[in-house]
């Protein structure tokens, strides 16, 4: 029998998958652009990928994926257009510590 904690719901699932799919896509558009790109493997890390451009510049980014509120307040927002009520999102204090960029992406 599985613990609470291994069930994964359909949500977080969907939600994982998001985050997997604009991290690679914004991977794919650096390299296109010409930049080396270097990618966290430690799950704890404070930024997602280092990019080095061509003249040594170094920058460390966290890519998030947009979210959009469905409601307001109790008000449906199904028939505002997308990105009326998008969530904002900031940087950690490690993260402005360390000058980590965040990277706002969004999953069509």
């Amino acid at each position: 029998m599985k613990s609470d904690k291994q069930i994964i719901s359909e949500r977080q699932k969907k939600t994982s998958i998001k985050g997997t799919v604009g991290e690679y896509q914004t991977i794919a558009d650096y390299t296109r652009q010409g930049y080396w790109v270097a990618k966290a493997v430690d799950p704890a890390c404070p930024f997602d990928i280092v990019i080095v451009d061509k003249n040594g510049k170094i920058q460390l980014i966290d890519i998030k994926t947009n979210t959009y509120r469905k409601n307001k307040k109790g008000k449906s927002l199904k028939d505002k257009p997308k990105g009326s009520y998008k969530i904002n999102r900031s940087p950690t204090k490690q993260q402005k510590k360390l000058g980590i960029k965040l990277m706002m992406v969004d999953y069509d």
